[in-house]
């Protein structure tokens, strides 16, 4: 019993040396602990784990040597405080501090110790991306195609430590412009087309590229990029107008209306243009690189209808053509060549039936009269209007002239009854019954014209063809860019209508680049090949045949017999070389 006791009150008696140790628990000769970036001054970072649970937190001394610009014990305590923020994007990721520990038991064998404690810095997400500049600029040309890459001069950086805090992706931000540009890899600063930019819709844009990371949460930042889009030569030229008509000349050179002949560059590059004119009667007129035309034969026609064509001087395929229409005629004119109208039976006796107009340059005032010798109608000399006197029992034609008082123009009128013949025939008229064009380098072959005694609009109609060529309200006959002929001599019906009434023309359109399609000469050639052959074969047929003739040939052996036991006559003819001996059949 006394033994036992004695082993008893030696445990207690060590335990008691022991209590006030800075022995830490389970042997440990160091500390590591970890803290968040984000850790105030003040907050703790961990607690010293000492083997004693019994012992007061008086019975130790705790001073931090060294580290102790960051951290401290806190008084009274053993817990490790934060002295100073930390910052792991600056180099801060871990540091080192060691704390000094004094037992009050001096007697024991550890009263004083150093324990080192290790401090990991966790990183959180406190940097948003930074962009390398604040905004950016490029100049994009138009029409580039899709994907392609035009801005790859850009970069965000973030500054938190490598991983998810400062793994960067971008974007283009939705807006008013984003559907132009892309970012296909959003890991990529790569910024390629997405859709078709037109510089004549729109000449500059911005869109913002944003940079964000993959924190919890995440943080994002965005820069603007100016786009400027630079013009390419992709537009034809262009005339300020498609038609223009000269009815005058000054100094020999023809006065346009509504202006003169200008033309511009499509894309506005101001790229130089050059002139010329085509189309029948055009080589009576030359023009200048101004525009400027003037008739260059003695007898200029005083009508006609041709096309000036502008160009690129540096690549004359990209062209544009205006029609011009020469109407040279005195400064005295009536609208109309020719009036006709219709007088009904019913039509009151006094009523104004039509109205004949002339013009004077001059806007002089005008005389109208009549030169026929007729009562059933009267003008009025002023204002042109022709009156009905009396009944139209026949179609009339009359001759109406205006006067200013030194040149006279006149018209034909024509008066019709409603039920007359004359009433029935087609007011329209081509100025030709048949049209002859040519398939050149543009695409405009000519034009078909035709007139209305009535003054009324004419639709023309291409009743052929369709496929290869077209004509426009003008009667501008074009050849399709996807027209695939195959005549040498291609006839076009084209039909001008006005109402009810309608004339035809023909044109014959000559092409100049038809050539055998290579199927058809194929076969051609085939069966060249097989007519020699059977040529050659019948000429070896007929030499054979005749070197047979001329060296004899074989006759049959006749035999007639006259009775059942008569032994019949036998014939036997010879060739040279053979001898035939014919016996009975």
């Amino acid at each position: 019993m006394i033994p036992y006791l004695g082993r008893s009150l030696l445990l207690l008696a060590l335990l008691a040396q022991y209590s006030n140790t800075c022995l830490l628990k389970n042997g440990m000769s160091s500390v590591y602990l970890s803290a968040f970036e984000d850790l105030k001054p003040g907050n703790v970072i961990g607690t010293l784990p000492f083997e004693s649970q019994t012992s007061k937190e008086t019975d130790v001394e705790l001073r931090v040597v060294k580290g102790n610009e960051l951290v401290d014990v806190k008084p009274g305590s053993h817990d490790l405080i934060l002295k100073k923020t930390l910052d792991r994007d600056e180099g801060v990721g871990k540091f080192e501090a060691v704390v000094e520990c004094r037992s009050s038991n001096l007697d024991t064998d550890f009263s004083q110790l150093n324990i080192s404690v290790f401090v990991t810095v966790k990183d959180i997400n406190d940097n948003a991306p930074v962009f390398d500049s604040a905004e950016y600029f490029v100049d994009i040309k138009e029409e580039l195609p899709t994907g392609t890459i035009v801005f790859t001069d850009f970069e965000a950086t973030d500054n938190d430590q490598p991983g998810p805090n400062s793994f960067v992706q971008y974007t283009i931000v939705a807006g008013p412009h984003s559907h132009f540009l892309e970012i296909p890899d959003p890991f990529k600063p790569v910024i390629t087309i997405k859709d078709r930019i037109n510089y004549e819709e729109i000449k500059k844009f911005s869109v913002e590229i944003e940079a964000r990371d993959q924190g919890e949460p995440s943080l994002a930042s965005t820069v603007p990029l100016h786009v400027t889009i630079v013009d390419v030569n992709d537009l034809l030229p262009r005339f300020k107008h498609s038609h223009y008509t000269a009815k005058s000349q000054k100094n020999g050179v023809l006065v346009f209306e509504p202006e003169a002949i200008s033309a511009q560059d499509g894309d506005r590059l101001n790229a130089s243009l050059i002139f010329s004119l085509s189309g029948e009667l055009s080589e009576h007129f030359a023009i200048d690189n101004d525009g400027s035309i003037r008739s260059i034969t003695p007898n200029p026609p005083q009508r006609a209808t041709f096309f000036v064509t502008a160009s690129e001087r540096e690549d004359t395929e990209r062209n544009s053509t205006a029609i011009l229409s020469i109407r040279l005629q005195s400064s005295l004119a009536f609208q109309h060549n020719t009036y006709s109208t219709t007088i009904s039976p019913t039509t009151p006796i006094g009523s104004t039936v039509i109205t004949v107009v002339a013009n004077s340059e001059n806007n002089t005032p005008l005389t109208y009269s009549l030169l026929a010798d007729t009562n059933t109608v009267s003008i009025d000399e002023v204002s042109g209007n022709v009156v009905l006197r009396k009944k139209l029992e026949k179609p009339e034609t009359l001759n109406v002239t205006a006067s200013d008082g030194e040149n006279v123009v006149s018209t034909a009128l024509h008066l019709m009854t409603a039920n007359s013949e004359e009433s029935c025939r087609s007011p329209i008229k081509f100025e030709k019954f048949e049209y002859k064009m040519t398939i050149g380098k543009l695409n405009v072959l000519g034009v078909v014209n035709a007139t209305s005694r009535t003054g009324t609009k004419i639709t023309y109609i291409l009743m052929n063809m369709n496929n290869d060529f077209e004509i426009d309200t003008n009667g501008v006959v074009k050849l399709l860019p996807k027209a695939r002929l195959q005549c040498k001599v291609c006839e076009l019906i084209v039909v001008a209508k006005s109402g009810t009434q309608m004339a035809i023309t023909k044109i014959n359109v000559d092409n100049p680049a038809f050539v055998l399609h290579s199927t058809t000469a194929l076969t051609l050639l085939i069966l060249i090949i097989l007519c020699l052959i059977f040529t050659m074969l019948a000429i070896l047929v007929c030499r054979k045949f005749c070197e047979k003739w001329k060296t004899g040939h074989r006759r049959s052996s006749i035999c007639w017999l006259n009775g059942t036991t008569d032994t019949g006559i036998s014939i036997t003819t010879t060739t040279p070389n053979t001898t035939t001996s014919s016996g009975m059949w």
